[in-house]
């Protein structure tokens, strides 16, 4: 049997950040710099492909999961494909598993325990009536509580982000939805996959799946995400989101629209429908209290529009509000 003394990682410089803790690749770069754009251009395509439906097929386990992860990063990692359970060879001699595994300050499922983790989370989707006749509310709760939990069990030592979002993505397409997560920022990835480890009965995840199936709210968050760019913010720095209904917000105006308003609640920015609103809208800065009333983008008014498309071209003029970016962020591969 091989002796198990290789590393994931090339020897650090301890005098050189760029040079700590990078990842053994089959380009042989020793640079984080180096490796994260040459990483980046090789993924995207195989994720591209994916998207295409030239991927792997299956059932939707853990063999697929790993399939999907061997998938997107087969150009970069000699060991693309297998969970940090397990004892792949880099660089010709085999690695040990990892098993204590963080990232900012939250703890993962311990290597030891990656096999059942993963039977576990995704146990709502064996069985061939899983994903049948699923209500967009029935998919989200179930393809949420799927992503919180694979979340939680990180089970790859890298690209973890990117082989989840595929894999719901393909979910998605079973069930007959369309899973499209580029209105999602990276800070609202953090904060739910926080929130959903800390409980796994937050909503936030679950949440999260309902604004990437819904035309509306992933139209309403972009035009968040495009305010957000315009008092020259990153949107990955914030957590964006849609008013759920019933849900009540305290905050001040950030932006608005003729179809929507963001609302600053000093943590989040919470996207409400418009007609939330009086009228007389406040303007940006402004403090509010609001409630949602029903689904974002669905019950719009034909006979308000007009009036609201007048009040959009003159709050144009307007700077959207600054916004307090939330705190402990952490990469999680968004």
């Amino acid at each position: 049997m091989d002796n198990m003394d290789g590393s994931y990682t090339y020897p650090d410089h301890p005098t050189d950040g760029d040079r700590r803790g990078v990842l053994r690749n089959k380009f042989a770069l020793t640079r984080h710099s180096q490796l994260r754009a040459v990483e980046y251009r090789h993924t995207e395509q195989r994720i591209a492909e994916l998207n295409a439906g030239q991927g792997p097929k299956g059932n939707l386990d853990a063999a697929h999961l790993k399939a999907i992860h061997g998938h997107i990063f087969q150009d970069v990692y000699q060991w693309a494909g297998h969970t940090r359970a397990e004892t792949p060879m880099v660089d010709g001699m085999r690695v040990d598993p990892v098993g204590h595994f963080s990232k900012g300050g939250s703890a993962f499922l311990h290597g030891s325990k990656i096999d059942l983790g993963l039977h576990e989370a995704l146990r709502p989707l064996a069985g061939n009536d899983a994903l049948r006749n699923l209500t967009p509310d029935q998919f989200a709760e179930k393809a949420g509580k799927v992503l919180g939990e694979l979340n939680y069990v990180h089970p790859f030592r890298e690209g973890n982000g990117r082989t989840q979002e595929a894999f719901i993505k393909e979910v998605g397409r079973q069930a007959g939805y369309e899973v499209d997560m580029s209105a999602i920022t990276k800070e609202r990835m953090i904060a739910a996959s926080i929130a959903h480890s800390r409980d796994p009965d937050s909503r936030a995840m679950v949440d999260l799946v309902k604004d990437s199936i819904d035309p509306a709210r992933r139209a309403a968050l972009q035009d968040a995400n495009r305010a957000i760019s315009g008092v020259g913010k990153d949107p990955h720095d914030y957590d964006a989101k849609t008013a759920q209904p019933g849900q009540t917000t305290d905050g001040r105006i950030f932006y608005a629209t003729a179809d929507a308003v963001t609302v600053s609640d000093g943590k989040s920015l919470i996207v409400h429908d418009r007609t939330d609103f009086p009228a007389d809208l406040p303007k940006n800065g402004e403090a509010v209290q609001v409630q949602s009333r029903g689904e974002l983008g669905h019950q719009r008014e034909p006979e308000r529009q007009p009036e609201l498309r007048q009040v959009e071209a003159e709050r144009r003029e307007q700077p959207a509000t600054e916004h307090t970016r939330i705190k402990d962020s952490d990469d999680y591969e968004r």
